[in-house]
C-alpha cells in the first residue's frame, strides 16, 4: 500500500509551524502494511509547480491523504482528477469553524476565512472519506452536509511522539530555559493568537499568587516544546475556540496536570483523569478550582494509563485500517 500526504502547512522538527504531517508521516513508515509513504505540500508561491508535482507522485499511490480544508484542498481534487487513488481529507479546526474571523480587523482577511470555510465545506461533497480531528467540529457543519458524512467520516486522533516527547528532571529543564524558583504555570500561544486568550491566563496566575509564575511558549520550535513541557508544574488552557488542542495530549504524556476552559474536545480528553480537570473562564473561579486541585497528590501516571489515547504510533494503526478497508472495497 502506497500513501502520499498532502497539507499546505509542511511542518518538520526543525521549522516552526505545524508538525503533525511530519508525526503522522514517519509513524506511517513504521507500519508493516505501508509499502511507501511520502509527503507533497502544497506552496502558495508556486501553485501549479506543487499541484504538477502531487498528481505525478499521485499516479503511483493508493492512498492520497490531503490534510486541512480551504481553497487549496479543491486545488488538491482537480489535479487529482482521472487518478484511480482513493482520495481522503481531514479537517483540523478553523477551516470548518471558522472562529479565526472573529480576531482580524481586515475585511480581506475575513473574507478569505470565510471562502475557506466554505471550500471545506465543497470538500465534503468532493472527498471520499471525510475525517475531523475532533468530533466536535462536525457541529459546525450546516445540517445537510452532516447528512452527506453518513458512512463515509472518520475521527483522527493527533496524538504524541513518544521518541520526542519523553521525561525529563524538571530541574534540568527549568535550568535549559534559565528560570528560576516557583511554581511554572505553561501557557502555549504559538503564534500569538488572541482567540488563546492569554489575558484571561495571567489574570488566573495572578489569583494564584507569588510564587506562580506564567511560563508563555510562543515561536518555539518543535523539538523544544518537550522542554517547556518538562519545565512546568502544569499546563493553563483558556481558548476561545479550538478544535482538538494537541498541547493537551502532549502534557499528559509528560505526565502534568492540565487545566482547561471548556473548549473543542478538552472535556473528553481529560476524562476519567483525577489531577486535571474543567475549569471556569472566570478567574478567580478557576484560581481557586486549580488550588484545590494541586492539593490532592498526583496520581494518573497519564503517560501510561491512557498512552492508547496518546501515543502517535498507536492511534495511527486505526488510520491504516481504514485505508486497508476502503482499499478492499
Amino acid at each position: 500500500m502506497k500513501i502520499l500526504l498532502i497539507s499546505n502547512q509542511s511542518g518538520t522538527v526543525r521549522v516552526i509551524g505545524n508538525p503533525i504531517l511530519s508525526r503522522m508521516l514517519t509513524s506511517l513508515r513504521k507500519d508493516p502494511r505501508v509499502e511507501q509513504a511520502d509527503f507533497a505540500p502544497f506552496r502558495k508561491r508556486h501553485r501549479l509547480q506543487s499541484l504538477r508535482d502531487m498528481r505525478r507522485a499521485a499516479r503511483h499511490c493508493d492512498i492520497v491523504h490531503v490534510h486541512f480544508g480551504g481553497m487549496y484542498a479543491i486545488l488538491v481534487w482537480l489535479a487529482l482528477c482521472g487518478l484511480k487513488c482513493r482520495k481522503f481529507i481531514t479537517f483540523h479546526g478553523t477551516d470548518i469553524h471558522a472562529k479565526s474571523i472573529k480576531t482580524t480587523k481586515s475585511p480581506l482577511s475575513r473574507l478569505r476565512i470565510r471562502l475557506n470555510q466554505w471550500a471545506s465545506f465543497i470538500c465534503i461533497l468532493l472527498y471520499e472519506q471525510i475525517g475531523f480531528v475532533a468530533q466536535e467540529m462536525t457541529d459546525y457543519l450546516p445540517e445537510t452536509l452532516r447528512k452527506k458524512l453518513a458512512g463515509r467520516h472518520f475521527i483522527q486522533g493527533l496524538g504524541v511522539d513518544y521518541t520526542l516527547f519523553h521525561p525529563t528532571p524538571q530541574a534540568d529543564a527549568k535550568a535549559q530555559l534559565g528560570l528560576g524558583e516557583g511554581i511554572q504555570v505553561l501557557f502555549s500561544d504559538v503564534h500569538n493568537n488572541r482567540l488563546k486568550r492569554r489575558d484571561i491566563a495571567e489574570r488566573i496566575v495572578q489569583q494564584l499568587g507569588n510564587d506562580y509564575h506564567m511560563l508563555v511558549m510562543c515561536q518555539v520550535q518543535a523539538d523544544e516544546v518537550p522542554v517547556y513541557i518538562n519545565a512546568c508544574d502544569f499546563l493553563l488552557l483558556t481558548s476561545d475556540e479550538e478544535g482538538s488542542p494537541n498541547i493537551i495530549r502532549e502534557a499528559l504524556a509528560l505526565d502534568k496536570r492540565v487545566y482547561s476552559v471548556e473548549v473543542g474536545d478538552a472535556a473528553k480528553q481529560l476524562q476519567g483523569l483525577s489531577n486535571s480537570q474543567i475549569i471556569s473562564r472566570d478567574p478567580q473561579q478557576a484560581a481557586r478550582q486549580i488550588l484545590q486541585s494541586l492539593k490532592q497528590p498526583y496520581t494518573d501516571h497519564s503517560r501510561e494509563t491512557i498512552r492508547g489515547r496518546l501515543d502517535f504510533d498507536i492511534i495511527n494503526k486505526g488510520i491504516v485500517d481504514l485505508y486497508v478497508r476502503m482499499l478492499s472495497t
